[in-house]
């Protein structure tokens, strides 16, 4: 069996390290208080969240995952929201009944699945819907949480709450949760540069409310053990300064470490050969090969424009709205350059890490290179 996992939720023996960064979440939301934890695409944050859930539940937590992606309006929140509070219920008629005597206007309606699975549906008996509607399934955590059992929320891609900014929900959320007193929130997101805005900007609803912490690439220490661990247990050898080739080719982004890793196992299981930098650099060249109809689709979706600054940024990406940048890769005024970055963000392709601007895929990466410039 591979010792390498990724592309799922990624559990013990395949999770390692980030010990420090789960005591703090931990430690955080068991003081009462709520945080933001943000984090690039693919670094594992998920994966983190499940291990802390884990042990806040053992402590007595409620803990109930939500994921904004799914929003789109206040009604698919309401029914997106309710269905992952009932999810973790156990008497589903119970909650049922409390929902229904204290959210005006919405019923909740229990019906069965072929497979005998609960499902719950919604009728609305108005048009539109109110603020106290909304409001009510706000506090709907509150309700139900006890001072013996509090309730934990975890809401994933928080920033895409800005796609309801129009109807003023995010100071609506924020009015309501401000008073919950057994209920603390955890506030995930990986468009780092949105999440930011919304709790360090003092115009935003949700200025100063939360702790912030970023988790940042893996230890390499820890890492290059990791690696050398889970191939000599399927008698594969790879030594620290090979390993750290790879961490380096997969961009030290967790999920691309064991993707790569995955890849180069399964080309020298049958062998029994030692990894070495061209057993690497083959199993990095097939990846892009086998993707190279996805990436010319996402490249060709690029205006002309954002293609030439994606072929300056897999050169570097320091100091990209400077002079000598400009002249370096001709690239025109800024505020185009600031256009262009702004749409490769908003589509995922290039994140921003301090003062450096990155791919989020390496093997992306790579495949540019590949282009004629």
């Amino acid at each position: 069996m591979n010792p390498f996992s990724y592309g799922t939720i990624v559990t013990e023996p395949y999770f390692f390290n980030r010990v420090e960064e789960k005591d703090k979440i931990v430690k955080t939301l068991k003081g009462g208080n709520n945080l933001v934890l943000y984090a690039p695409r693919r670094f594992g944050k998920t994966s983190l969240i499940v291990k802390a859930m884990k042990e806040l539940e053992n402590a007595g937590y409620f803990c109930v995952y939500f994921d904004f992606m799914t929003v789109y309006s206040k009604e698919s929140f309401i029914k997106s929201y309710s269905r992952a509070l009932f999810e973790k219920q156990g008497n589903l008629k119970k909650i049922l009944r409390l929902f229904s005597e204290y959210v005006k206007g919405i019923k909740p309606v229990l019906s069965y699945g072929e497979n005998g699975k609960p499902e719950i549906s919604f009728t609305f008996s108005e048009m539109s819907i109110s603020d106290d509607m909304l409001g009510k399934v706000i506090d709907l955590p509150e309700k139900l949480a006890l001072k013996s059992k509090p309730y934990i929320m975890i809401m994933d891609e928080f920033q895409d709450i800005q796609k309801l900014n129009g109807e003023n929900f995010e100071n609506l959320l924020r009015s309501h949760i401000q008073h919950h007193q057994n209920v603390h929130y955890l506030f995930l997101g990986s468009r780092t540069h949105l999440l930011m805005e919304m709790f360090t900007r003092s115009n935003r609803p949700f200025y100063n409310s939360a702790s912030v912490m970023g988790l940042g690439p893996l230890p390499k220490h820890e890492t290059i053990e990791f690696l050398m661990r889970r191939f000599s247990e399927s008698g594969i050898q790879i030594d620290k300064e090979t390993s750290e080739y790879l961490m380096h080719k997969a961009g030290n982004i967790p999920y691309y470490i064991q993707f790569l890793a995955s890849e180069i196992w399964q080309s020298v299981i049958d062998s029994g050969k030692k990894v070495d930098h061209e057993m690497i650099d083959e199993s990095f060249d097939k990846v892009i090969d086998l993707k190279n109809d996805y990436y010319f689709e996402m490249y060709d979706r690029l205006s002309r424009y954002q293609k030439k600054l994606l072929h300056a940024l897999a050169q570097e990406g320091r100091n990209i709205f400077s002079r000598e940048y400009a002249l370096k890769y001709h690239l025109s005024a800024t505020s185009t350059t600031q256009k262009a970055m702004n749409g490769l963000i908003e589509n995922g392709l290039i994140e921003k890490q301090e003062n450096e601007y990155i791919f989020s895929d390496p093997f992306f990466r790579q495949y540019i290179l590949r282009l004629p410039a």
